[in-house]
């Protein structure tokens, strides 16, 4: 049986049940890369219109048990061209180690909280394409590898106040 993360579709303000999301990028040697971001405690962060990543272990039918070790899939996010662009290119042109990748969901609308937030560090860009649509909107895809993995949700009470979180750290070792 494999636990699978879904995909997370997100495009900013789009509604009151949508969210807005985040990347903040600090590579190595380039630092901070900025994207466009102007709102508050995101400024300079890349905007994301989708993302995907997830976690798994096979198991035999009819089995509990896994029969392998886990496994992740790269983070991979998409988003419009914009000034960040260049620089994530660069920083997968020169292998600049990304010290932290941080992607922050926040509730769109009201209190607009951060609720989730998915942390890769030791992590490297592996891939940077560009595509366009039926529409034709660019869209820009860029997938990130990392050795070290931390989730928190931050979940919201029924009287607005933010309850206590959760967390889930993982690091890989090679073999």
């Amino acid at each position: 049986m494999a636990i699978v993360i879904p995909e997370v579709t997100a495009r900013a303000g789009a509604s009151q049940s949508s969210s807005d999301v985040f990347l903040h990028v600090q590579t190595r040697r380039a630092g901070k890369i900025k994207g466009e971001s102007t709102l508050g405690g995101h400024e300079d962060d890349i905007l994301l219109t989708t993302w995907n990543w997830g976690l798994s272990a096979a198991s035999a039918i009819g089995s509990t048990q896994a029969t392998g070790r886990r496994s992740y899939t790269a983070l991979t996010v998409q988003k419009t061209i914009d000034q960040a662009t260049t620089a994530l290119m660069s920083a997968l042109a020169t292998n600049d180690p990304v010290k932290e990748a941080r992607l922050t969901m926040r509730r769109a609308g009201g209190e607009q909280e951060d609720y989730f937030i998915l942390t890769l560090k030791d992590a490297r860009i592996t891939g940077v394409s560009h595509a366009t649509g039926a529409d034709g909107a660019t869209v820009e895809t860029v997938q990130f590898a990392f050795t070290k993995v931390e989730v928190e949700y931050r979940p919201q009470k029924q009287t607005g106040g933010r309850g206590g979180s959760f967390t889930f750290t993982d690091e890989l070792v090679s073999a």
